[in-house]
């Protein structure tokens, strides 16, 4: 069962550079790759200062998404500030690992909760050849629908929000975040 987890992180936090607590994520989360569908830190602005991060992993149920969270070095050392877990269902059927999209474009997360879900074939084609990662959130307990995800390559915020705002789309309220792919540097 996948689990998409957004951690906000503490603005505190955003300045702190510690190479060993960053050497101890990446081999945290590098017992996880194999279950991995997507992962990174959200970024402010300026696409330099780190936010929090996005987590999108495959685990057995919600006590053991619960586990991950608490697990997790930067949430041990207390650099997050919130946690939003939800079921995740993969819409696309890829892992980020495969989209084939040239790296040279910002990338963003795109959390649409509460509004509808609109099926894949249904979202804008200019948005669809810009998927990274599409999903269906639901509650963590109830299994209640609960909006979407994406993670979107697009020239610019600006590109994003008329993708976004496009009447095919109908994703309602949005939170965007600066994104970029997880993982060792």
């Amino acid at each position: 069962m996948d689990f998409l987890i957004y951690s906000r992180g503490r603005a505190e936090a955003a300045s702190a550079d510690v190479p060993e607590l960053d050497e101890q994520h990446w081999t945290y989360m590098d017992g996880f790759a194999d279950r991995m569908t997507a992962r990174g830190p959200t970024l402010g602005p300026d696409r330099e200062s780190w936010t929090g991060s996005m987590h999108v992993v495959d685990l057995p149920g919600p006590d053991a998404a619960r586990e991950f969270v608490d697990r997790e070095p930067y949430n041990r050392a207390g650099a997050y500030e919130q946690h939003f877990i939800w079921r995740f269902m993969n819409l696309l059927g890829r892992t980020m690992w495969q989209f084939a999209g040239a790296p040279d474009e910002p990338r963003f997360l795109a959390l649409a909760q509460g509004g509808r879900v609109v099926p894949v074939a249904d979202l804008p084609v200019e948005l669809r050849d810009r998927l990274i990662m599409c999903g269906e959130l639901a509650g963590l307990d109830d299994g209640e629908p609960a909006g979407m995800a994406l993670a979107v390559q697009a020239p610019s915020r600006e590109a994003l929000d008329a993708l976004l705002t496009d009447p095919r789309a109908a994703l309602g309220d949005v939170e965007i975040h600066d994104w970029e792919f997880g993982g060792r540097r």
